[in-house]
């Protein structure tokens, strides 16, 4: 793992949190709560050499909110982690150099499936005073294809599914008049994104 690069992922989200919607279902006419997000990712690029499977360990910051009744309910998380890259119609032999130097197919150079796994702290609040913090595993995969604008700057348009196993909740009540109540949901995102990776070895090429 010799060479390095950096990345900056922004990503547009879809959300699913079942347990929160059917939470608020009394008090809102919301039809899904925190129904979609942004986030943003920075990363830092290592692989094996000969071998096309490549390591991003990151760092995120992803916030929502929805307007339940006047009252801005929100969730912020920052986090960290790991996605890994495997481009399997190109797996070995690569020439080690970015992808707009790759001789042959630009889909076969710059297509790859990817998966990862990380760990969120998260923390709900109202109208920006957050509380209830909580550490959230998180999982991911997806694909995604390198297109080369030089040697220096790489965009990749991505497409993965992020899934939270076990979101808890607490202390979610009494703002709308609910008992206090303590719960676990799921959280599942549709993420289409754009990852800017900047490589700090190009001038070798």
């Amino acid at each position: 793992m010799a060479w390095s690069q950096i990345g900056i992922r922004i990503f547009h989200n879809q959300n699913s949190v079942p347990g929160y919607s059917d939470f608020f279902d009394e008090v809102s006419t919301v039809d899904q709560v925190l129904s979609s997000s942004q986030e943003i990712h920075l990363d830092y690029w290592m692989r094996l050499r000969d071998t096309r499977i490549e390591f991003y360990p990151y760092l995120s910051y992803h916030q929502a909110a929805t307007d339940i009744a006047g009252t801005d309910f929100q969730l912020r998380q920052i986090g960290a982690g790991i996605n890994t890259h495997i481009y399997l119609f190109d797996l070995i032999g690569d020439c080690d150099c970015p992808t707009f130097s790759k001789q042959g197919g630009f889909f076969k150079k710059g297509f790859f499936f990817m998966a990862g796994a990380g760990v969120d702290y998260s923390e709900k609040g109202y109208d920006g005073d957050y509380a209830d913090g909580n550490l959230d595993a998180v999982f991911h995969g997806g694909m995604g294809l390198d297109i080369g604008i030089n040697d220096l700057l790489t965009l990749t348009p991505l497409l993965q599914i992020q899934y939270y196993p076990d979101m808890s909740g607490h202390d979610l009540g009494p703002q709308f008049g609910r008992e206090n109540l303590n719960y676990s949901t799921s959280l599942t995102q549709l993420q289409f994104g754009l990852r800017l990776g900047i490589r700090l070895d190009y001038d070798r090429y």
